[in-house]
């Protein structure tokens, strides 16, 4: 009977999941690359930072809802950051690739075999109204997904956890449909929604809560007037702000976006003190705008921000939907009319390198030279299986932007060349016809800004027979033209991280190509980048997981899915002189978000700056 039990207790224990201990956080290939202890603040804080102020930053293009998770309209800035909460904080620190600490959670228990994990709930926790945080609004929030007026970018982020099990007031556990490094991390950045607003029986998530905000989060919102502001009080009462992460962060009472639906408007706003800190995007700008008087004397102040961030890839995207851009050949074609070193000497004032492949700008992240080794392999595996999706030249040229290297006058030659072969007839009218098809489409942009360096590239098109026309609507419309994907073409941006995941699905995945709302604008179904993706979700190691990129990057370049753009590796920025700002800027996030969360108004500057003004005096 012993031996029976014995055996039986042997069993049972073999079926039970393997748990590792509880942690105050989690990194992407284990707790040891956790850099900060339980309860220490991050680097980039100043603990002692002042509390008080006002903070007034600028939004270009009208708002139309307080709801950041709903399918339709434009969500206020700011909601998502300061009012909600996510369960944890991912840590911007340079030496972290992918951290996270704690955020609503006090510990998190992660399966050894990764398929679940255990969060504790802190049970200090409370929404805005007073309303205690439990494990029901974490449910509640997992289940909200599922709504069909849930934006679809977070269903597909989110669709391989598989289940929720509350199993106390304080306590939840995810289980996960399959195996992925990177999905424990993803859980982490769900917004949680209180139960007892968001989940009152009879009323729509997509048309009922576009009025009200309420949440967890370090803010409330105090006011606002579609198309004009949104302001947002500091809750002096906010219940996580003594916990370590959050020291000497959200210093301002008062934080207001102010709605400019003009650039220039929004310049000289900020010139005039409407609001405090611009990010300059306008090489244009930068280089001849910003100078004047209240520069001189010191008013506010030109900063130039390094950063080590990922650039990602900007660039023309071309919408597959359209017949004649299924062409590679088309698509190589368009791409090597755009005459970058003309444009970055005569539009940007030399300021940008071009983007030559999607993670630009990291010696880890970008493939150099020819594949070789294990990436060369797996793209001859990719090639033998997907030919017709796996470009030769992938496997036989470095990454580099089509005609990179090469005179204008050639490229445009070789553009002719191309579209030729592929049987597009020059009209009578210098427009290339294929059958009943023109080799027309319109480029749609949500402001002017981009009207300076299109013009160009329109007429370089003319020289190959393509017409474009150049179309600028307001916000609104742009938005809801690229959740269903009805332009020709459109400027988009790809922004990576140190630790690419889940989100590279709703970029370049098959399935996202027909789902309203994804970042797949290119309408991309390539079953070669599919199983790279899945490669890169599932890897167990950090050198496993840049061989999939280093692949999957060099797809993606020599398929000229987009006309590659340029990049800068520092953030432009201009601000009045009267904050204090920590020692140290995580250059993983923008210089304007680290402006909202860790810098703080100083009084003594703010004075000095008043009392300037208006006696005319320099500063310096």
């Amino acid at each position: 009977m012993t031996k029976f039990l014995s055996s039986f207790i042997l069993i049972l224990a073999l079926t039970q999941q393997v748990w590792a201990a509880p942690q105050h956080g989690l990194s992407l290939y284990g707790p040891q690359d956790l850099k900060y202890k339980p309860g220490q603040n991050y680097v980039y804080a100043n603990p002692n930072a002042s509390k008080g102020g006002n903070l007034v930053l600028s939004d270009f293009g009208a708002f139309t809802k307080l709801n950041p998770a709903s399918l339709k309209g434009v969500t206020a800035p700011g909601i998502g950051q300061l009012v909600f909460q996510t369960p944890m904080d991912s840590s911007a620190d340079d030496d972290e690739a992918f951290s996270q600490y704690g955020n609503l959670v006090e510990k998190v228990e992660l399966a050894k075999d990764r398929l679940s994990m255990t969060y504790t709930i802190y049970k200090q926790a409370r929404f805005s109204d007073g309303h205690p945080l439990t494990a029901d609004d974490f449910v509640f929030s997992f289940n909200l997904i599922k709504d069909p007026e849930y934006h679809p970018i977070y269903k597909e982020y989110f669709k391989d956890i598989k289940s929720i099990e509350k199993i106390d007031a304080h306590t939840v556990r995810y289980h996960f449909a399959v195996y992925n490094q990177e999905l424990p991390l993803i859980t982490g950045q769900m917004l949680i929604f209180p139960k007892h607003v968001y989940g009152v029986k009879g009323k729509s998530f997509g048309a009922n809560f576009d009025e009200i905000a309420i949440a967890s989060g370090p803010y409330t919102v105090e006011k606002y007037e579609y198309g004009k502001y949104i302001t947002f009080k500091r809750n002096p009462n906010w219940w996580g702000k003594d916990i370590g992460i959050n020291r000497g962060r959200y210093n301002f009472d008062h934080v207001t976006y102010k709605i400019y639906l003009d650039p220039v408007a929004q310049r000289e706003a900020f010139k005039g003190g409407e609001f405090d800190m611009q990010l300059i995007n306008s090489s244009r700008d930068w280089a001849l705008d910003y100078k004047g008087d209240f520069v001189k004397k010191g008013y506010y102040i030109r900063g130039e921000f390094p950063h080590t961030r990922v650039a990602g890839m900007q660039g023309f995207a071309m919408n597959m939907r359209n017949e004649f851009f299924q062409s590679r050949k088309v698509r190589a074609a368009i791409a090597m009319a755009f005459d970058f070193e003309w444009s970055n000497q005569n539009l940007f004032y030399g300021q940008y390198t071009r983007n030559e492949c999607y993670f630009d700008n990291n010696p880890e992240m970008k493939a150099a030279g020819i594949a070789q080794g294990d990436v060369k392999t797996l793209l001859v595996k990719l090639r033998e299986k997907y030919k017709n999706h796996v470009p030769k030249t992938a496997l036989t040229k470095p990454v580099g932007a089509p005609g990179q290297g090469q005179s204008a006058v050639k490229n445009i030659r070789t553009a002719n060349a191309l579209l030729d072969s592929a049987g597009w007839e020059i009209g009578a009218d210098g427009i290339r016809t294929k059958g009943k098809q023109r080799l027309q489409f319109e480029l749609l942009l949500a402001g002017p800004g981009f009207q300076r360096i299109a013009e160009p590239y329109k007429n370089n098109l003319k020289k190959i027979g393509v017409h474009l026309d150049i179309k600028v609507v307001q916000v609104a419309e742009y938005e809801e033209r690229l959740r269903s994907f009805k332009f020709g073409m459109i400027v988009a941006n790809y922004p990576q991280s140190r630790s690419p995941g889940n989100e590279q699905r709703y970029m370049w995945g098959s399935e996202a190509a027909e789902m309203p709302g994804t970042r797949n604008y290119m309408g991309i179904k390539n079953p070669a980048l599919d199983e790279l993706i899945d490669g890169i979700i599932k890897a167990k190691t950090r050198k496993e997981m840049i061989i999939y990129i280093h692949a999957l990057d060099r797809i993606l370049t020599h398929q000229f899915y987009m006309v590659p753009h340029w990049y800068i590796s520092y953030d432009r920025a201009v601000y009045w002189n009267k904050f204090s700002r920590p020692k140290i800027n995580p250059s993983q996030s923008n210089i304007v978000n680290n402006m909202l969360e860790w810098w703080w108004s100083d009084e003594q500057k703010a004075e000095k700056l008043k009392d300037a003004r208006a006696q005319g005096k320099s500063l310096q």
